[in-house]
């Protein structure tokens, strides 16, 4: 199987609408409906909760159906046809509501929208977290393969920061209001036919390996069972607290931009400037990766972003824009380590399971990863609309405000209790979290000696062999990794 640059590219092209719909959405879909359609904040953060319970449910399923499809095309890469016409068709209705004025109806209509997104979004994204070790089977290998991932995300998650304000800013004005709704609608269309390409090019450019395990039918018992796997424990907690952290980052940055620090004609430049720095830096974190292990840029990276979190306390409506292009780079250090270490460490996993289990489950891992995220990515969100509702936070008072220059008075609302609330929840929330994820990192034991270990255990028992001939080391490593004792792998219990 060719898996030279050509191949890895075809693949990481499936993540420009990981990476670039994804960051579309945590940037603008909050202030979409808060701030353009006018709906009350902790209604919109209920559509995402109630979005991301729908999007939760259906992930274990579509995982568990990828590992038993069988197709001419594998059985993963089908999925990426499947798709192509819903990942278009969800994207537009997520920021078009085709005219409907009464606020019941639009949250109604938007909750169908998101959930039409989700499962449009579940449909490819399952079965590509699961690819990549039908693919290669050789660590450094997939350590590159998700480099390649990450940049090509990275990348279009910069077009994605800078393009789709433009879009809107040109179309609809400069006002952060309803008057943009022209400017949502040709962003999502542009935007729409971008991702649905993409994974055309994902499905023709990738090759799946042809020895497929045997079916085994959905339940919920297999499902929660990959909670017995030590290794993938610690590795959800370092995915949970990263995934979680950026989700809130991303959902209030607008709001702080806008709103606490009064720079939205600047925000194209800070959040791009945080993107090429993830871009930059991306390829040094995957070279980290390689010669200390997937964790190890995970290790470095949070505490450096921790600091430069700390210091958004003190920022204010007169600090430079230089000053936040400094610590948008200082944060770009420990966002790229933490998606290039969370998202290669998952590969590895599947196959400390087949230790286990004897049996190849990616898609139910995939499955159960994206279910319990966005599980806890909608109570998250729900929080906090909560949180600004409770602290007084009005999108229509707000929108007549920041409308009316003879009444608004951008140093008094600075210093409103709204104000302080939003600065502290976008700066100590994600501390506790990045705080989190560091730990979490420290304890995960997967590295590039153990996995050759994991793999010739694989060998020795789908050959029919004892691990007995492995040495006292390789016997304690296959432990620490599986948290079961070596008598007790390959499905016995």
């Amino acid at each position: 199987m060719n898996n030279g640059l050509k191949s890895k590219l075809a693949y990481g092209s499936g993540d420009i609408y990981g990476g670039a719909a994804f960051l579309i959405f945590s940037l603008l879909y909050m202030n979409f409906l808060v701030l353009v359609e006018g709906i009350d904040v902790v209604a919109a953060s209920s559509i995402i909760f109630i979005g991301k319970i729908w999007d939760a449910v259906t992930d274990p399923f579509v995982g568990s159906l990828s590992d038993n499809t069988r197709s001419r095309y594998g059985r993963r890469r089908i999925y990426f046809l499947i798709g192509l016409a819903p990942v278009f068709l969800s994207f537009v209705m997520l920021f078009y509501s085709f005219g409907i004025s009464g606020e019941t109806a639009k949250i109604i209509y938007h909750m169908f929208a998101y959930m039409f997104f989700g499962t449009a979004f579940t449909i490819v994204m399952v079965p590509y977290n699961a690819i990549l070790s039908d693919i290669t089977a050789n660590y450094n290998e997939r350590t590159g393969f998700t480099t390649v991932r990450m940049i090509v995300s990275a990348g279009a998650a910069l077009v994605a920061a800078v393009v789709p304000s433009i879009i809107i800013k040109t179309v609809g004005g400069e006002t952060n209001g309803p008057a943009q709704k022209n400017g949502y609608l040709i962003m999502a269309v542009v935007f729409g036919l971008i991702f649905a390409a993409c994974w055309l090019i994902t499905f023709l450019g990738t090759k799946e390996r042809k020895d497929f395990p045997p079916t085994e039918k959905f339940s919920f018992k297999k499902w929660i069972s990959v909670l017995k796997n030590k290794s993938f424990r610690i590795y959800l907690g370092a995915f949970l607290s990263f995934q979680i952290a950026i989700d809130l980052i991303l959902a209030l940055f607008i709001f702080y931009i806008d709103i606490v620090i009064l720079k939205y004609k600047s925000y194209e430049l800070i959040i791009g400037t945080l993107l090429v720095c993830s871009l930059l830096f991306m390829a040094l974190q995957g070279q980290l990766a390689k010669k200390k292990g997937k964790n190890f840029p995970l290790i470095i990276g949070m505490p450096i972003w921790i600091l430069a979190a700390f210091v958004f306390i003190f920022i204010t409506t007169e600090t430079p824009v230089f000053v936040l292009l400094i610590l948008a780079a200082l944060i770009a250090i420990g966002s790229s380590a933490g998606n290039l270490s969370t998202w290669s460490m998952i590969t590895d996993i599947f196959d400390v399971d087949e230790l286990m289990t004897g049996q190849r489950r990616e898609g139910v891992y995939s499955g159960f990863t994206t279910f319990v995220r966005k599980m806890a990515s909608g109570i998250a969100i729900l929080l906090l609309g909560v949180g600004l509702k409770a602290m007084g936070f009005n999108q229509v008072e707000y929108n007549i405000l920041k409308n009316s220059m003879d009444n608004f008075d951008p140093a008094v609302y600075a210093s409103s209790n709204i104000v302080q609330g939003i600065r502290l929840m976008f700066v100590i929330i994600p501390i506790v979290l990045l705080i989190v994820t560091f730990v979490f990192a420290i304890k995960y034991k997967v590295n590039n000696k153990r996995f050759d270990t994991i793999i010739k255990g694989i060998e020795l028992l789908k050959s029919g062999e004892k691990l007995e001939g492995l040495t006292d080391e390789e016997k304690a490593d296959l432990v620490i990794c599986t948290g079961k004792p070596i008598d007790k792998l390959w499905g016995k219990e």
